[in-house]
């Protein structure tokens, strides 16, 4: 027979641990913008490989200004060819371990994805702010809307298992969903398209 004492310990010990995992890490000092001040020394957006930051070998840049101030936030590359087949290659060598990874799996990682938007929230915040001109609330709101978003992945586990119709007696038809390989996407953003009229 168990000793309910020894139970009520390791019950303990579980609440406690799982305590800690909510807390939110100490806070890093700040090191973001948070008005729209002039950037003394605004820094050139690198590019994400192998999951770290490379710097770009691009010959050509993209300014990205504050639209409240024009004030210079960053250049972004306009990557090389090279480039960006050195992300296709690290998707593609990425891939072959997540389409193996459970879905369940999968899930914690977006856990662990959603805690680090709240953990960041006004970070993100911030860059919203200086990236689209918007108000500090209204960015709030955006990373809010994020969030939502990524909260709502972390439920569709049950959406992403097959199914087993029966067509006919004795005859069943079996439907797979399976990660299918490396995907771009370009989102749109026009939020300030009615500044010039165009779509």
């Amino acid at each position: 027979m168990s000793n309910p004492y020894s139970a009520s310990k390791t019950a303990i010990r579980r609440l406690h641990a799982t305590q800690q995992q909510l807390k939110p890490a100490v806070a890093a000092a700040q090191s973001y913008p948070t008005s729209h001040e002039r950037i003394q020394s605004p820094e050139d957006t690198p590019n994400f490989l192998d999951n770290q930051f490379v710097a770009s070998k691009a010959t050509t840049w993209l300014d990205l200004k504050d639209p409240a101030t024009n004030n210079l936030v960053t250049r972004v590359p306009q990557s090389t060819d090279a480039e960006l087949t050195a992300a296709v290659d690290s998707a593609e060598k990425a891939f072959k371990s997540w389409k193996n990874t459970s879905l369940l799996a999968r899930q914690q990682i977006m856990f662990k994805y959603t805690h680090l938007i709240r953990e960041n929230w006004d970070r993100l915040a911030a860059s919203i702010t200086l990236e689209q001109g918007k108000t500090f609330a209204d960015a709030k709101g955006d990373v809010l809307r994020g969030l939502q978003v990524a909260e709502t992945a972390c439920g569709i586990t049950t959406q992403m298992t097959g199914e087993v119709l029966e067509v006919a007696k004795d005859m069943e038809t079996r439907s797979y969903r399976e990660p299918l390989g490396v995907v771009a996407a370009i989102c749109p953003f026009s939020e300030y398209s009615f500044v010039d009229g165009r779509d």
